[in-house]
């Protein structure tokens, strides 16, 4: 109860943090206008997203992984002629 009560109270400081802060905003310093969850340490954070390529996913996962390459050329290597009429 008591937690809760500790969250509310963040809400409730955090949206007036905000409202301070994008009163004072310098919208050519900061473009993104602020949040309460800017303030709040018991907003939930957005997970970092971890950029790799699928070689790196499988070595990770023990498996081995090699790209298909293609077998043949595309058969249209020119462009047919125009036929007329």
């Amino acid at each position: 109860m008591a937690e809760a009560k500790r969250q509310h109270d963040w809400n409730v400081a955090s949206t007036i943090m905000a409202l301070m802060a994008e009163m004072n905003r310098d919208r050519k310093r900061r473009r993104k206008p602020f949040r309460p969850d800017d303030f709040n340490p018991y907003a939930n954070q957005k997970p970092i997203v971890a950029r790799g390529t699928v070689e790196q996913a499988a070595a990770m996962l023990g498996a081995s992984y090699k790209p298909k390459l293609p077998e043949s050329p595309c058969p249209k290597l020119k462009p047919e002629e125009p036929t007329s009429s």
